[in-house]
């Protein structure tokens, strides 16, 4: 079964951050801390929906429902993620372990700039990745240096999704319905990568 993509039409505005796993401890005598880094790492997001009525609202309505809570996975394709022009059809170079953030790749034509986003896998395995440091590429070929770290191997050869960006998401709880006057429907979500 295809994972449902959220409609984009009424994104009103968002939140995107990267949350890592990580805790500190701070001596209450010294002030000095101890960080425990557990090397994992996920996006999460808090998205407004534009106001919006009728047909448009209960289609929105509908497709929150279906996802049935913390449930349901969905792809968003980040609107506010510029998409890079002439970048070419780049891939992975080399075959890479999980947890790494440097990926050795090939076929651009133009490199990308830190802050830039990239796609791997798709459906049930789309993964969002950003880039951190301009990607600039020598005889085609470049690498980049990205957060979060790779979760599976990435074998040679895995193309790198440009054109629209998404990251598989999972909803933190049901979204509600808010109804105001004049069939007036208001969607607020607060929602965390599937993993």
């Amino acid at each position: 079964m295809a994972i449902p993509v959220m409609p984009l039409t009424l994104v009103s505005s968002l939140e995107r951050r990267l949350v890592t796993s990580v805790a500190e401890a701070r001596s209450p005598f010294t002030g000095s801390s101890q960080i425990q880094d557990w090397g994992a790492s996920w996006w999460e997001y808090e998205i407004e929906m534009a106001v919006s009525q009728g047909g448009q609202a209960r289609g929105l309505s509908a497709f929150f429902t279906a996802l049935g809570g913390v449930r349901g996975r969905f792809l968003f394709p980040d609107p506010t993620i510029d998409i890079p022009l002439t970048a070419g059809t780049p891939y992975a170079a080399e075959t890479q372990l999980p947890g790494a953030s440097l990926l050795r790749t090939a076929g651009w034509d133009q490199g990308l700039r830190a802050g830039d986003f990239f796609q791997l896998g798709a459906e049930s395995s789309t993964r969002l990745y950003q880039v951190i440091e301009d990607a600039v590429p020598v005889l085609g070929e470049a690498t980049l240096s990205f957060v979060p770290p790779l979760r599976n191997a990435l074998p040679q050869g895995t193309p790198l999704g440009l054109e629209r960006p998404s990251v598989l998401l999972r909803l933190k709880a049901p979204v509600p319905t808010v109804v105001g006057r004049v069939d007036k429907h208001r969607f607020t979500l607060s929602a965390r990568e599937a993993l």
